[in-house]
């Protein structure tokens, strides 16, 4: 209710317009609810997602997910971590204010046969030590995903501009494409 004209029902039609006119083979997703979802999911031809809700692992709360071409990708492995302390379960990290969350998989092109792997995150609004945390924590995961160092996309909501530690920790370890 609160964002009036930015409202779901009032800008779903457009959005999902704007995605099947660049029907991207991949995309990520920030605050998205189940209902928005949903909506994506059935809005639009041959895309699934991976993902889950960050505040128990299932459908309650924002998702940070991954929207994939079932047409053009397949999942070969995928999973959600907590951005936080104890990343295996639903949790709230050091000094955050929410739940956050980093959705990944390793996708196969249906054509090349290549895989990589993506990843897509919320960082806090709030928490410096959560961010900074948060991506000192990506970049751990990443390799422990990715042994065989397949190219890497991370994407998301980082909640920094590019001078912060943040954006510099991974930056220094990824290619900022920006």
């Amino acid at each position: 209710e609160s964002d009036k004209d930015n409202a779901w029902l009032k800008r779903k039609d457009e959005a999902l317009a704007l995605l099947e006119y660049y029907h991207p083979d991949f995309f990520g997703v920030q605050e998205a609810l189940a209902e928005q979802m949903s909506d994506i999911k059935t809005g639009l031809k041959n895309y699934d997602f991976v993902g889950v809700g960050r505040d128990d692992g299932k459908e309650k709360g924002e998702f940070s997910a991954i929207f994939y071409d079932t047409q053009k990708l397949k999942i070969v492995k995928s999973g959600t971590f907590w951005l936080s302390e104890t990343p295996e379960k639903p949790s709230k990290g050091w000094d955050a204010a929410l739940n956050r969350i980093c959705t990944y998989a390793i996708f196969k092109d249906v054509k090349s046969k290549k895989e990589f792997l993506a990843l897509n995150i919320h960082f806090d609004h709030v928490g410096n030590v959560a961010r900074v945390k948060s991506s000192e924590l990506i970049l751990q995961k990443a390799k422990e995903l990715n042994p065989k160092n397949l190219p890497l996309v991370l994407t998301g909501d980082f909640n920094l501009t590019e001078d912060s530690e943040s954006v510099k920790i991974l930056s220094k370890n990824l290619k900022d494409t920006y």
